[in-house]
């Protein structure tokens, strides 16, 4: 989860992207009047109310990954890439633009039964040789693994241009 704090009519709200496509009651918003951390610590109980207590475990994580190999607003270097208690975070030096942001952590990507990366775009391919292909890399993205479930890319071939050779 990668929310940005726009309002739920916004073409770019998260929610109303998928409200036509999936039963509500299996969205979770966030609310973006609130501050990031307040927003955080909202939606981390909406997840407990939703999914139950500790840790969620959902069935299916869609995720992206941006140039730079970050995954939800997980960025390369950043303080929140240690966080191990929190199922939610907020986040308000975002690198890429807006910078205060809502991020599902480590802790969750990684409970996931399977998750799926989907990545387009030539912007991509030098993340995704790191992520794939080199075993030392540290790329946000590469840091997902679920404990006992599987990832899975779907990558079009100007992403895929950087695996060769």
């Amino acid at each position: 989860m990668d929310e940005t704090s726009s309002v739920h009519c916004n073409t770019a709200s998260s929610p109303d992207l998928l409200k036509d496509a999936f039963l509500l009651s299996q969205i979770y918003p966030i609310d973006p009047s609130l501050t990031p951390e307040e927003c955080a610590g909202a939606y981390a109980k909406s997840l407990e109310t939703g999914i139950g207590e500790g840790t969620p475990v959902f069935d299916l994580l869609f995720l992206g990954i941006g140039p730079d190999g970050h995954t939800c607003s997980l960025f390369p270097g950043h303080p929140l890439l240690q966080e191990k208690s929190k199922t939610v975070a907020h986040i308000i030096d975002s690198p890429k633009p807006p910078p205060e942001r809502v991020t599902l952590t480590y802790p969750v990507l990684n409970a996931a039964k399977d998750v799926v990366f989907v990545s387009t775009g030539s912007s991509k391919k030098d993340a995704l040789r790191s992520i794939l292909k080199d075993p030392n890399s540290e790329l946000p993205a590469k840091l997902v693994k679920p404990i006992s479930g599987s990832v899975t890319w779907f990558i079009d071939q100007d992403a895929a241009d950087g695996l060769k050779g």
